[in-house]
């Protein structure tokens, strides 16, 4: 009997170690926040992207959208022993999650993508008509050319 509770309690140890590693966390570190623009642009772009402890802002001269609902993800975003530097943040985490992005991108510090989230076709049923409905709404990719390319940090900036 004490051989099955040791297990039990073992596979429950195991079990909530499990949680917490695969657990995202809400605010983004300090080394991703701060203004991003093009790589290939200056500091001064119109189109940019603001990364806040708990918020995204797009901006495209003077339109500008603010992504909330932040998550880092965890490690269980990547493929197991994963050991590299990226991290993904993914916004709006608890509902549509309209753009992510990827920090340290292709093990690069300092390089960052943003993806826009596209809109499904097929999409019948009322989760996914819900989910293009907002996508379409948003059309981030048409507002803001930030989608897919390359973004360096412009230091200082805040």
């Amino acid at each position: 009997m004490k051989s099955v509770v040791r297990l039990f309690t073992s596979a429950m140890a195991f079990a909530a170690a499990v949680v917490v590693s695969a657990t995202a966390w809400s605010a983004v570190p300090p080394e991703f926040q701060g203004m991003w623009v093009p790589a290939t642009g200056s500091c001064a772009s119109t189109v940019r992207m603001q990364i806040g402890a708990d918020r995204v802002t797009l901006v495209s001269g003077k339109d500008s959208q603010v992504l909330g609902g932040i998550e880092m993800a965890g490690p269980g975003f990547f493929p197991p022993n994963y050991r590299g530097i990226m991290a993904v943040l993914i916004t709006e985490f608890s509902g549509q999650q309209p753009a992510t992005v990827t920090f340290n991108l292709g093990e690069k510090k300092g390089v960052a993508q943003i993806e826009f989230a596209p809109v499904q076709p097929g999409s019948t049923n009322a989760q996914g008509k819900a989910y293009n409905a907002h996508i379409t709404k948003l059309s981030l990719a048409k507002r803001f050319a930030l989608h897919q390319v390359l973004l360096k940090k412009c230091v200082g900036e805040k």
